[in-house]
């Protein structure tokens, strides 16, 4: 026991070493949307309504995730504010426990492996090869993005309980076989499935945990009275069994693969591309983790090119020969080596979502977080016992460690600046757009000017089709006092009319409408206002646009067009309460009281049945109204 507790000290401790360099590292890019500008996570108290309206904040997924909500807004109220230091510092404890789990889950799989094989475990050796496995994949450089970029919590958290609900699973089916169903089952049982709900509320990943403990059964339960059953069952019988099945799994497919169509529209890629470039993106996955190359990791990987064919690129081919002979040793060692077979199958099995058809970005690393648990049992399963007490390996391990350790310090340190994580980012990446959109952002921050426009030059010419970019270059012009010329407000145009609305287009439409009411951006109104009149062509009613449009009418003070804008947001999404505040704020402005206590009587109305509900924002509404009545009876206007 003390053998443990120290390993899981110096676990711990390794991890806070090698991550302490990046804890001081902003909020950087989804973490702005999802976190920073999300008001409903700024909670001063602990009550009902305050937790479950920032539980509820998310847009996310489509369970939108409130477990992690709630942790962002938990983080906001102890540390008193947006503090990344905090969300960082939550993120790498976080990852620490799900360390701890994978520990404790991989000495009670090394157990069942060997009953599995009809051998002893020797405790030694498991401890030793459990404590190598867990220690590899706490500090190594794939999972960094998992940790720091704040927003990634949702999969560490989602990692946490799936690890959780994995190892009451097994301890509960241990207890099944040798005692039946007891209380203590029950409450194990229990423990699971409350694990595997905090998994799926916080990241919907977690809905592939049932998958992997069929495939728990299947590989190192074998001898399972179900298993033993459903074999003596008559050939008959369990051939309608195995069509059912077959029947209902492609009814399923076809499902998935009519939802996942209607999401494409605002992809650059089709059904089709995606899940063939899938087929080198796992190949890539695989590369990075056994061969983890500085240079190769970085927080996006949008420089990766689509597979139009088997053949286009040849690498598509020879990656899914690749894969489908990796998958094929899952069945060849299956009986010899379960273990091995039940990690690599889990590592398949954890990218089933987020690597295959999907309408999602093309690759990320945080999606190796959970799989990759899989695979590192796996690899370690090929060890032998009787060598994890050998110095050789005590040796292999420690220089592993050290690189992989060393590798992941040196990206921490990298991420513990931002412009600093932009021009590393923008050496190794030089052909991502997206990199060099945030290398011209970090310029931009920093006043070079110079190098924010040569970079998000550089990005308009990587992905001539992104919209996002050209507005960006149109906002450093401004901000640089420079003019824009005629010929690029009607390429933006053009771009606006021809190509997708793209989530990083109506993000960079978000940025800029809160700079409008600068002095410094005023140039941009009238560009600003021809871009929203072209989407609003396109999308006459997706409300979020005429609010944007409310909003750049109200910064160029043409009070009546914004209030319809906003009226007419509103009116296309009853639950968006956002423009009812505007209009509230633009009356009050103009000292018009009466009409701000009609908004205010609305949005009490509507607070009650939207999703959102902005108590504090109608509360510091309420105190503006009365602060400005007040005011007025103070200062009462002279008769005329």
């Amino acid at each position: 026991m003390f053998k443990r507790l120290l390993f899981l000290l110096l676990l711990v401790s390794a991890i806070f070493l090698i991550y302490a360099p990046g804890i001081h590292g902003p909020f950087i890019f989804d973490d702005l949307p999802n976190i920073l500008h999300n008001s409903l996570l700024r909670i001063q108290t602990l009550d009902y309504s305050s937790l479950t309206s920032s539980a509820t904040s998310g847009s996310a997924g489509p369970l939108k995730r409130p477990v992690a909500m709630l942790s962002f807004a938990l983080n906001y109220y102890f540390a008193s504010g947006f503090e990344a230091l905090a969300f960082k510092i939550s993120n790498v404890i976080i990852h620490s426990l799900c360390a701890i789990l994978f520990f404790i889950l991989c000495i009670q799989l090394r157990k069942l492996s060997a009953l599995c094989k009809q051998e002893i475990a020797p405790p030694s050796q498991t401890f030793y090869l459990a404590a190598a496995a867990c220690l590899l994949w706490a500090v190594h450089p794939i999972n960094l993005t998992s940790v720091l970029y704040v927003v990634q919590r949702m999969t560490s958290l989602s990692a946490l309980f799936s690890l959780g609900c994995l190892s009451t699973y097994i301890a509960a089916r241990n207890n099944l076989i040798k005692h039946n169903l007891t209380s203590r089952n029950a409450g194990l049982l229990l423990a699971s499935l409350s694990c595997l709900i905090l998994a799926l509320y916080s990241k919907e990943n977690a809905a592939l945990v049932p998958l992997i403990i069929i495939w728990l059964e299947l590989t190192l339960f074998p001898n399972s009275s179900l298993l033993t059953r459903f074999s003596e069952l008559p050939q008959s019988t369990r051939r309608v069994i195995y069509t059912s099945i077959a029947i209902l799994f492609t009814l399923v497919l076809f499902v998935l693969i009519n939802y996942a169509s209607n999401g494409y529209a605002s992809r650059p890629f089709n059904i089709q591309e995606r899940t063939l470039t899938e087929l080198r993106v796992v190949s890539f996955y695989l590369l990075l983790i056994l061969i983890p190359r500085i240079d190769a990791f970085g927080l996006f990987h949008d420089d990766i090119a689509l597979s139009t064919s088997l053949i286009t690129p040849w690498s598509t081919l020879s990656s899914a020969i690749f894969l489908l002979v990796l998958m094929s040793t899952v069945f060849v060692f299956k009986k010899k080596n379960p273990l091995y077979a039940f990690g690599l199958g889990w590592f398949f099995i954890g990218h089933l979502l987020e690597s295959s058809f999907f309408p999602l970005e093309i690759a990320h690393e945080h999606r190796n977080y959970f799989p990759f648990i899989g695979l590192m049992l796996a690899i370690t399963a090929l060890i032998p016992d009787k060598y994890a007490q050998n110095k050789k390996f005590f040796s292999a391990a420690f220089i592993l460690v050290l690189i992989l350790g060393a590798t992941t310090y040196l990206r921490a340190v990298q991420w513990g600046n931002y412009q600093r994580l932009a021009y590393f980012e923008a050496e190794h990446h030089p052909d991502s757009p997206a990199i060099q959109a945030l290398l011209s952002n970090a310029a931009f921050q920093k006043g070079d000017f110079e190098t924010a426009t040569t970079a998000i030059n550089k990005a308009m010419i990587l992905s001539p089709d992104e919209t996002a970019f050209s507005l960006h270059y149109q906002n450093i012009l401004a901000i640089s006092k420079k003019t824009i010329p005629h010929q690029v407000q009607q390429d933006t145009l053009k771009k606006i009319r021809n190509n997708i609305v793209s989530p990083s287009t109506e993000l960079a439409l978000d940025q800029i409408s809160g700079c409008l009411i600068k002095p410094i951006c005023k140039p941009l109104i009238k560009n600003y206002i021809e871009w929203l009149d072209e989407l609003i062509k396109k999308k006459p009613k997706q409300s979020y646009f005429h609010y944007l449009i409310g909003k750049a009418h109200r910064a160029s003070s043409n009070y009546a067009l914004a209030l319809n804008s906003f009226q007419r947001s509103h009116e296309l999404d009853k639950q968006y309460l956002h423009p009812l505040f505007e209009m509230a704020g633009i009356f009050l402005s103009l000292g018009q009281l009466d009409q701000v206590e009609l908004i205010i009587g609305w949005i009490e109305e509507k607070n009650k049945a939207s999703e959102f509900r902005r108590p504090k924002e109608l509360k510091r509404l309420k105190t503006m109204l009365e602060n400005a009545k007040q005011q007025a009876s103070d200062n009462p206007l002279p008769p005329t």
